[in-house]
């Protein structure tokens, strides 16, 4: 109950936060988006969550139902059963689907979530010709630590499987775990190597979060490039989440 009140709190924070701020960041801003999103899930009981840059902006089309949510609560509840609703999950959603199954976990049972950098919906941050990158960059780089202070909220978190590009502000692209691992210090986190994989680890709590960047060279259709490095890793992946899940992976 308190992992869940937590979180509860932590949403009415980024609430309020995003709506002194919307006028922020005026370029990139989807005008259907009526709500912030932190995360798509249950953080409260994940596992492993997914990390994406921010929101797709497709997510509030009008076949997607948000005109239904209409207050805070609404809200809430429709992040933490985003993916047991009528209305299906963004097909945004369906090659980490794909991938987190090869691990035995998935988002509908709630042991994975999915979790972005940015709150905001926007336009596309490469494919939108018109995406101001600059503004983009410091939209990121300023709503990060809602992302660093929900990773203290999820009481079962062992792994953070990023994916894709985050744009800089010239317009060029970095790695998104990149991104992480730079922005990670100053959230009071300690960046690690060990082997292909990393740790953060957050000197008040102690809570230590493998990170595994999901990247397959050469490969351009995204389920192929998320599959095929799940796969690969599969084994090393299932051992870091502990014997303590053992029960939830496939043999």
């Amino acid at each position: 109950m308190h992992d869940k009140l937590a979180i509860s709190k932590y949403l009415s924070d980024v609430l309020q936060d995003w709506r002194e701020s919307r006028d922020d960041f005026p370029a990139n801003t989807n005008p259907d988006s009526h709500w912030p999103i932190p995360f798509f899930g249950n953080p409260a009981a994940a596992i492993v969550a997914t990390v994406g840059v921010n929101p797709s902006s497709g997510e509030f089309r009008p076949d997607r139902n948000w005109n239904t949510i209409q207050n805070a609560a609404d809200w809430k509840r429709r992040l933490k059963n985003y993916f047991n609703l009528s209305t299906l999950p963004h097909e945004w959603f369906a090659p980490w689907s794909a991938g987190l199954a090869l691990l035995g976990l998935d988002y509908e049972d709630g042991t994975a979530a999915h979790f972005d950098v940015s709150y905001r919906p926007t336009k596309a941050m490469l494919k939108n010709r018109t995406t101001n990158a600059r503004e983009f960059r410091r939209m990121v780089e300023r709503d990060v630590t809602w992302f660093f202070r929900l990773l203290l909220l999820c009481p079962n978190l062992r792994l953070l499987l990023v994916f894709g590009p985050i744009v800089r502000a010239n317009g060029s692209t970095e790695s998104l775990a990149q991104f992480l691992r730079n922005n990670a210090p100053q959230n009071g986190f300690k960046v690690s190597q060990d082997g292909g994989f990393w740790s953060f680890k957050h000197l008040d709590a102690g809570k230590t979060i493998c990170v595994h960047e999901v990247s397959t060279p050469g490969e351009k259709c995204i389920t192929c490039r998320v599959v095929k490095n799940l796969h690969a890793h599969r084994h090393e992946l299932r051992r870091r989440l502990g014997e303590r899940f053992k029960e939830a992976l496939l043999p």
